[in-house]
C-alpha cells in the first residue's frame, strides 16, 4: 500500500458524515463554552477590580483553534492576557481532544518579576489547590507529563525561591476531565481568584 493509499479505517472516517458532524457539534459547543467562560471572567474582573499589571486588561479576551496541537484539534480562551517579547501574563483555558481541559496561568518577563515576590511566598496556598507546576523547558506546552509538569505538593519550601530565580517562564494549571465540562467556566473564576490570592490584588 502507497503512502497516499488510505487505509480501511481511514476510509470509514472518511465516510462517516455523523462522525463528521458531530465533530461540527462539538468545536461549536466548545466555542459557546469558552465564550461562556470568558464571559465570567470579565464578570468577576468587574466585579473584584484586581489590581493586574499594566496593560494586561487592555485587550479582550481571545478564543482561537486549530486541528494540531500534537496532532490533536484543541480551543483555547486567552483572558486576561498581554503577550509580548518581553512580557506575558495570561490565564489559558484550553479544550485538548483526546486529553483533558485545562486552565493555565503563564507569566514572563516584566511580569514574572513583579509577581516572583508573591509566588516566593505562597507556595502553601499553591499546594492546598492542587496547583501543577510547570518544570519544562517549552513554554508552549500544556500536556500534563510528569516530565513538564509536576505537582506543587512535590516542592519544598527552603528550595523553592532557588527554584524560582532559575525560570525564565513560570506556569500553573490545573486539570480537569472532560466530564466537568459543564463546570469550566465556574472553575476558571475559582483558578483567576486564586491568582488574585496569590498576587493579592
Amino acid at each position: 500500500m502507497s503512502r497516499l493509499s488510505l487505509t480501511a479505517k481511514e476510509l470509514q472516517y472518511l465516510t462517516d458524515t455523523d462522525f463528521l458532524l458531530t465533530k461540527v457539534a462539538i468545536n461549536r459547543k466548545a466555542n459557546r463554552l469558552l465564550t461562556t467562560t470568558q464571559t465570567e471572567l470579565k464578570a468577576y474582573i468587574q466585579d473584584k477590580s484586581p489590581a493586574f499589571p499594566e496593560t494586561v486588561l487592555i485587550r479582550g479576551g481571545k478564543i482561537s483553534q486549530g486541528e494540531s496541537y500534537r496532532n490533536l484539534p484543541y480551543q483555547v480562551l486567552d483572558y486576561p492576557r498581554k503577550f509580548s517579547k518581553s512580557d506575558i501574563f495570561s490565564i489559558r483555558t484550553m479544550v485538548w481532544w483526546g486529553h483533558e481541559l485545562s486552565i493555565t496561568w503563564h507569566v514572563a518577563g516584566e511580569s514574572l518579576t513583579h509577581c516572583s515576590p508573591q509566588l516566593e511566598s505562597q507556595l502553601s496556598l499553591m499546594k492546598r489547590w492542587d496547583w501543577q507546576v510547570c518544570v519544562g523547558d517549552d513554554p508552549w506546552q500544556y500536556y500534563q507529563l510528569p516530565s513538564y509538569y509536576q505537582p506543587a505538593a512535590s516542592f519544598e519550601e527552603n528550595t523553592w525561591k532557588l527554584w524560582l530565580d532559575k525560570r525564565a517562564f513560570c506556569k500553573f494549571a490545573v486539570f480537569f476531565s472532560f466530564s466537568d465540562w459543564d463546570e469550566l467556566p465556574q472553575k476558571a473564576v475559582t483558578f483567576l481568584d486564586q491568582v488574585v490570592t496569590i498576587l493579592d490584588i
